[in-house]
C-alpha cells in the first residue's frame, strides 16, 4: 500500500505515460525528479494521506502551513496529470494545484535536484518549502479539512475531505454541508461509497433520506443504485418518491 496516496474509489487507475513531452517552454518530463517517478510507480497520482506542509511564512491555509491535496500523475487524463504551463516562470513544473495555489519543482538553480516551491499567485506568496521532493514527502503531516462557515468547499477539498473522514459526526456534517450541490451524480456516488461500509451505513442513509425528501425532483441517474443498497428501506423510499410536494 502506498504510504502517501489514498486509494480513490470510483476512479480508474491509469498507467504512467513516460514518453518525453513538454511541461513548460524549457522543461520536459525527462527533467522530473527520480523520487517523483518512483512515487508514481506505486500509484499514478492521487489525494494525499498527509495534507499539511509546514512553512516558514503564513499562507492562505494557515500561519505556518499550506495544504496539499492532490499530487498529479503522468497520464492521458488531463485533469489528473501534470499540465503544460506557461503562466509562471518556465523553470517551474507544477505538480499540485488548488485554485490560485501551487506546489512546483523549482529548476532555477541548474545542475541540482529541484527544490519544492509553494506559490500563491493571488497573494504573491512564493516560498521554498523543501530542498528536494524526497524531503518534501517526509515533511507532510496529518491534517483535516474544516468546513467553512460560509460557502462551499471546492470540489478538490470536498473529495479530499470525504477520503480523509473517519468519524461519523464529521461525515454527517460533510454530507449536510454539500447536500445542495448541483452535481447530484457526484454526491450520490459518495453516498454509495459510504453505504457499503457497515460503520458508515446509517450516516449514508440519512444523507440519502434528505435527498429524497428535499431534492427528489433532481435525483440523478445513479440514484437507483443507491436505493438498492437499502432493501430494508424500499417501502419508505417508494412511498416518499411517489408523494406530492
Amino acid at each position: 500500500m502506498n504510504p502517501y496516496f489514498i486509494p480513490t474509489p470510483f476512479e480508474k487507475e491509469t498507467p504512467v505515460i513516460l514518453e518525453k513531452r513538454a511541461l513548460t517552454p524549457t522543461l520536459t518530463t525527462a527533467d522530473l525528479p527520480a523520487r517523483y517517478l518512483q512515487l508514481l510507480a506505486d500509484q499514478n497520482g492521487g489525494y494525499v494521506k498527509n495534507m499539511v506542509v509546514p512553512t516558514l511564512e503564513p499562507t492562505s491555509d494557515g500561519l505556518d502551513c499550506a495544504h496539499l491535496h492532490y499530487i498529479y500523475g503522468l497520464s492521458s487524463d488531463s485533469e489528473k496529470s501534470i499540465p503544460y504551463q506557461d503562466f509562471l516562470p518556465d523553470y517551474f513544473i507544477i505538480f499540485s494545484a488548488h485554485e490560485a495555489c501551487y506546489f512546483a519543482f523549482d529548476y532555477s538553480i541548474s545542475g541540482t535536484e529541484p527544490a519544492i516551491r509553494y506559490l500563491d499567485t493571488e497573494t504573491d506568496n512564493w516560498q521554498e518549502v523543501a530542498s528536494d521532493f524526497d524531503s518534501f514527502l517526509q515533511l507532510l503531516r496529518y491534517g483535516k479539512i474544516y468546513l467553512p462557515l460560509e460557502g462551499y468547499l471546492s470540489r478538490t477539498e470536498a473529495e479530499h475531505a470525504f477520503l480523509l473522514v473517519t468519524d461519523h459526526a464529521d461525515l454527517e456534517e460533510l454530507f449536510e454541508h454539500l447536500e445542495g450541490t448541483a452535481d447530484k451524480e457526484w454526491y450520490f456516488a459518495w453516498i454509495n461509497h459510504f453505504a457499503q461500509m457497515a460503520e458508515m451505513r446509517e450516516v449514508a442513509f440519512r444523507a440519502l433520506e434528505t435527498q429524497i425528501l428535499y431534492f427528489r425532483l433532481v435525483l440523478p441517474d445513479n440514484a437507483q443504485a443507491v436505493f438498492d443498497l437499502f432493501p430494508e428501506k424500499q417501502e419508505w423510499i417508494e412511498t416518499e418518491l411517489a408523494a406530492d410536494f
